[in-house]
């Protein structure tokens, strides 16, 4: 008795799968865009610090980035949750006055705001179209 040869393999199956992924991907995509769902999406302004500890204090220096000249002043969050602005070019915090953009390099400095145990800082960015962005959310 011969025995039959089967000269079907999982292809077929295969290309029938791609086929629906991809209708189901293209019809995702046309949706998002028919129902105005992307007009939400915001714009990521890139802009950088960097945050140390140094002993009890905390440093964060501002890196400058490609949104630099778009950012009109930053806020930092301490570990208490208490907010600073940057109230000079040269990265000086206060918790009122009026707020400025620092100048690239600039070294700002929570004073006695570091514990031997994580602290938690936030830097924000507020932008000059009135938008605002968190910079950096990180743990020292």
């Amino acid at each position: 008795m011969a025995k039959k040869k089967n000269d079907e393999a999982l292809s077929p199956v295969i290309g029938t799968i791609l086929m629906v992924m991809t209708s189901v991907m293209l019809g995702g995509i046309i949706g998002i865009y028919a129902f105005g769902m992307s007009e939400n999406v915001r714009n990521i302004r890139m802009v950088s610090t960097s945050v140390v500890q140094s002993g009890s204090d905390i440093l964060i220096t501002y890196q400058g980035g490609q949104a630099q000249p778009d950012l009109s002043s930053m806020a930092i969050i301490a570990p208490n949750t208490t907010t600073f602005i940057a109230v000079d070019s040269r990265g000086a915090l206060a918790t009122t006055g009026t707020p400025v953009h620092p100048d690239v390099g600039s070294v700002m400095v929570l004073s006695g705001a570091g514990t031997s145990g994580q602290d938690h800082v936030v830097v924000l960015g507020y932008f000059n179209d009135g938008s605002s962005q968190v910079i950096s959310d990180t743990y020292v």
